[in-house]
């Protein structure tokens, strides 16, 4: 059986900033540029730490510096363009990104339904399904700080699951502004043999519900929910 290397995985925490763009620079841009004006960007002023993928990859960066405004928005990121990106070609925001540091630990997640059997003077008849049941998540990552230094523009991962700190401007990633909180996590998987296709598994809409802080290992343990019954799949080259 197959094993999933997380060594071979990015986890990402994404808030719910989001929104498209297209590239305005005539000659287009190459492999490897970390800097590129965009049209109609959804803020005059990008916010650091915001994620982005170019449309027909999955790679995803992070902004680094934004300057200008609409029309013309000027952006460098992290890491370089992974290939060829023509002018007009559209840009997907997909939040502010921290990258999770599970060092020894691990990242799960269940899936389940809820299936009521029907009986027929006691013999099994018909099956129907019951009430949705959320997708849960656990997540053991290295705990380094509990809370960012005020000013660093870096949040924690506790600071990104709080909503506070340095993590206070970010946008639930829900679409309803009277629900808590909530949070993406965003788990990208490259296989490390050639030639096969690169996949991204997004756990939707997470809110935590405990933290479980280990000071002999260094580690805080997180289990929460989703807001969906299953989580968001993609595979592209």
């Amino acid at each position: 059986m197959a094993r999933i290397d997380l060594k071979n995985a990015t986890i990402r925490i994404l808030d719910g900033y989001t929104g498209t763009a297209d590239v305005n620079n005539g000659p287009g841009y190459i492999a490897g540029d970390t800097a590129m004006v965009i049209n109609n960007a959804p803020a005059a002023d990008v916010p650091a730490g915001v994620a982005f993928t170019v449309v027909g990859s999955n790679l995803v960066h992070t902004v680094v510096t934004s300057t200008g405004g609409p029309p013309n928005t000027g952006l460098t990121f992290t890491p370089g363009l992974s290939g060829v990106v023509a002018n007009g070609a559209d840009i997907v925001f997909i939040g502010r990104s921290l990258e999770v540091n599970i060092g020894e630990g691990n990242l799960t997640y269940s899936e389940k339904r809820e299936l009521l059997y029907e009986l027929n003077r006691g013999a099994l008849d018909s099956v129907r399904e019951g009430d949705e049941q959320p997708v849960e998540v656990s997540m053991d990552f290295v705990w380094e700080f509990i809370t960012a230094v005020t000013g660093s523009g870096t949040p924690t991962i506790e600071d990104a699951l709080k909503n506070r700190g340095e993590a206070s401007t970010w946008e639930s990633s829900s679409a309803d502004p009277c629900e808590p909180y909530a949070v993406d996590i965003m788990v990208e998987y490259v296989p490390p043999c050639g030639g096969v296709d690169p996949e991204v598994i997004t756990l939707p809409d997470f809110r935590y519900e405990s933290l479980d802080h280990n000071f002999t290992d260094a580690q805080i343990s997180c289990q929460g929910k989703c807001n969906t019954v299953e989580a968001a799949v993609t595979r592209s080259s």
